[in-house]
């Protein structure tokens, strides 16, 4: 009875496999934020509301984790709660989602002086919306952890530059889902016509008025530019020359779709803790570009899959597409090369990789404690 996008959501949000016995549940904060963050409420009031419930699960997951004798890993955002309550000897691991939140303030503030039609999208980044106490609470995290995991080597760089030890951080990618991101049939072969380009997000976090601005560059009619997602600053898509589809809102069979239809997908994003839409891109056979403020340089070789920019360079992104306009064979080559290469990124692999870290860490952990222990 519930519409497909509430559906959607909610699947989302379980494992299917995943006992129930594994898991404990905070429902009732949960289940609050998540209501308060799909209503039409002050962008504020879902905030607060999402911060509510991250103190929530973190001071629960250190109770858990101190009554058991456990270590404690946990997601940025809920780790200051969570470390902050934990009082366990076993170590304490952080999964960076996003890049250190202060390299991410930088960059965006840097952008929205260098851009001020784009900072209506700006102020609504976590990085830059946040009350003062909040993103304190949110850069002090790293500090508080005794190893970190991250999915990019650009976040592993952010925490460097903030003083976390390179040896300690580990780079684990996430995966996809090969059976539902797959290439067309017939794969996505391109000889004439428009080049079809493809763009998934939001926000000029996103790099959007980069890739518009690049597109206008480009010779008309000879590329067409598909933008799944809500475009904020609607004024950006004014007077431009190409032809541009907004789809908005997309559901997940959209999305698949939208994906084979395209010949080139484009993210020139300015930081990014991986972009897991490139990842489905390449799923599904498409070549793609995308910068190194993402998990980009970790899967791809540039001029193979596809091609690594540097953020914030309309020239670039200008140049790669027009590659692909002067080399229509290249589409088709690179986007084969993308699936491949793709396919090494797996989710049993990622969950291996967390599993075999995370082990050998408790391992060490144990040891030590054991000659401690000979040694007293």
């Amino acid at each position: 009875m519930l519409p497909a996008r509430i559906q959607q959501g909610i699947a989302r949000r379980n494992a299917v496999g995943l006992s129930s016995k594994f898991v404990e549940s905070c429902f009732s904060g949960g289940l609050f934020a998540f209501a308060l963050e799909k209503s039409p409420l002050p962008f504020t009031w879902r905030g607060a509301a999402i911060r509510s419930c991250d103190h929530l699960l973190g001071r629960r997951a250190a109770e858990i984790a101190e009554r058991n004798g456990d270590a404690l890993l946990s997601y940025s955002y809920y780790a200051y709660s969570a470390f902050s309550h934990f009082r366990g000897n076993q170590p304490k691991i952080l999964f960076q989602l996003h890049p250190h939140p202060a390299a991410v303030r930088a960059i965006l503030e840097h952008e929205g002086r260098r851009n001020p039609d784009c900072a209506a999208s700006l102020r609504r980044e976590w990085e830059l919306a946040l009350p003062e106490p909040d993103f304190a609470r949110l850069t002090a995290e790293p500090k508080m952890a005794d190893h970190w995991l991250t999915a990019s080597s650009f976040t592993r760089n952010t925490l460097c530059e903030a003083g976390i030890p390179a040896a300690r951080i580990h780079v684990i990618p996430y995966g996809t889902d090969f059976h539902r991101f797959s290439p067309a049939p017939g794969g996505n072969r391109w000889q004439s016509g428009p080049l079809r380009l493809l763009f998934v997000g939001k926000g000029q976090r996103k790099g959007i008025k980069y890739l518009l601005d690049a597109v206008d560059r480009l010779p008309a009619g000879k590329v067409e530019l598909t933008m799944c997602g809500r475009v904020e600053e609607p004024g950006l898509l004014r007077n431009r020359r190409q032809s541009i589809h907004v789809r908005g809102f997309v559901s997940d069979e959209e999305l698949v779709n939208t994906y084979r239809a395209a010949h080139v997908f484009v993210l020139p994003s300015l930081a990014e803790g991986f972009g897991h839409v490139l990842l489905e891109a390449m799923a599904c056979g498409l070549p793609i570009i995308g910068t190194t403020h993402t998990a980009t340089p970790d899967l791809i070789a540039d001029g193979q899959e596809g091609f690594i920019i540097e953020p914030a360079d309309t020239d670039a992104v200008a140049s790669r597409i027009d590659y692909f306009l002067r080399n229509p064979s290249r589409v088709q080559s690179m986007g084969d090369a993308a699936r491949s290469r793709a396919e090494n990124f797996t989710w049993s692999r990622f969950r291996a990789e967390v599993a075999e870290v995370v082990t050998k860490l408790l391992t060490d952990t144990r040891q030590n404690h054991d000659r401690q222990g000979v040694a007293n």
